[in-house]
């Protein structure tokens, strides 16, 4: 600000006008640091800011120095094991003799009921004379193909399905 400037605004406001003047002398850098050490969060650089002696500032450096090494040794370390992707198998065979058999279930994943369905089926396949068989056992190919003609022929006139297939 110009000494005009700074003589305006003491006439209108109260308030000294040496206090308006800029610095006449340079910040130092070395202030700069010493303030950004006093008021930093990191741990051990505030305490070498504080520092009157130089074995005291000494004491700090050395010992912030040293725990920072030790926090980026473990850092990588940590990273190192990351990468490597460890993994731990055991495998273990205790041979026992003689050994039980498994219990083995065998679902077929057929919601429909065989002993219902097969009975209506051949009365509808040989009606059409499509077959000519009353033999229950095996279910062949060429029945296979009318199944869907069927159950067709049984939803037409709205007759129920319901007995073909397991309850839930």
């Amino acid at each position: 600000m110009s000494d005009e400037t700074i003589k305006n605004i003491v006439t209108v406001f109260p308030v000294d006008a040496e206090a308006l003047k800029p610095d006449s002398k340079l910040r130092r850098p070395g202030s700069i640091i010493k303030e950004y050490g006093l008021n930093t969060t990191a741990h051990g650089i505030p305490g070498i800011a504080r520092s009157q002696s130089i074995q005291n500032c000494l004491f700090w450096t050395v010992s912030f120095l040293f725990f920072t090494d030790i926090m980026i040794y473990f850092i990588v370390e940590a990273i190192i094991a990351y990468f490597q992707y460890p993994s731990q198998t055991s495998v273990s065979i205790i041979v026992e003799w003689p050994q039980a058999f498994p219990a083995v279930t065998i679902c077929n994943y057929s919601p429909s009921r065989y002993d219902q369905f097969i009975g209506p089926f051949l009365n509808y396949t040989n009606a059409l004379n499509l077959t000519n068989t009353t033999y229950t056992t095996n279910f062949t190919y060429q029945q296979s193909l009318y199944v869907n003609d069927f159950l067709i022929y049984k939803l037409n006139p709205n007759e129920s399905l319901n007995d073909f297939f397991l309850s839930t």
